[in-house]
């Protein structure tokens, strides 16, 4: 004969069936991967520069208006904080005397609204919503001890895309972070080939 099961007991094990089922939705949340943010932009995986100066000087003259049209501080990375990135990944003194000055001249994300398509139309249409162009000028001087310019250029990369700016979060972080990468990949071929024609003199 089966005793009968009390309202305390009964209480009890609903509340363990109850911790248990929460248990294993928690695991199964757990094993689902998460989504995956932005990567940081370095090129700390390519060879340096081993110039033949004495410091290697980094000067940032952009000032970010952080308000609009601009958006640049609103990106994971900025292009100059990347371009900045650029000039200690790539740029080492090697020498005894003497400056490689890297300035950054601009760097510069605009933000465009894009005309949108009106009325039920536009509701089913997949259409981007912003424009942001991208504006990245550098350059590159060596100097002498005394402050004497011995050898210049300027180098510029410039990006105009077009996204839908109203997606999630994650999604704008992203786009944004690969406007960033797509930048800084077209002045760093820049900036080689003009470290390997101009500047060879001041590369050892």
């Amino acid at each position: 004969m089966t005793s009968p099961v009390s309202p305390l007991s009964r209480r009890r094990l609903l509340g363990l069936t109850a911790a248990i089922a929460a248990g294993g939705l928690v695991t199964a949340c757990a094993s689902e991967p998460l989504p995956e943010g932005p990567k940081p932009i370095r090129f700390d995986d390519k060879p340096k520069f081993r110039m033949n100066v004495a410091r290697v000087q980094l000067l940032d003259n952009y000032q970010p208006p952080r308000a609009a049209p601009n958006v640049e501080h609103l990106f994971p990375t900025s292009p100059a904080r990347a371009a900045g990135d650029w000039a200690r990944d790539r740029l080492e003194a090697a020498g005894v005397s003497g400056t490689a000055r890297f300035v950054i001249r601009n760097a510069s994300v605009v933000e465009e609204p894009l005309p949108q398509t009106g009325g039920i139309r536009g509701t089913f249409t997949d259409e981007p919503t912003d424009k942001y162009n991208c504006t990245l000028i550098v350059a590159l001087e060596i100097l002498s001890e005394t402050g004497e310019r011995l050898a210049y250029v300027e180098v510029e990369a410039r990006l105009a895309r077009s996204i839908d700016a109203a997606g999630s979060p994650l999604a704008r972080e992203l786009a944004f972070n690969r406007m960033t990468r797509d930048l800084m990949t077209a002045l760093d071929q820049r900036l080689d080939e003009n470290l390997r024609t101009t500047l060879k003199d001041y590369v050892l």
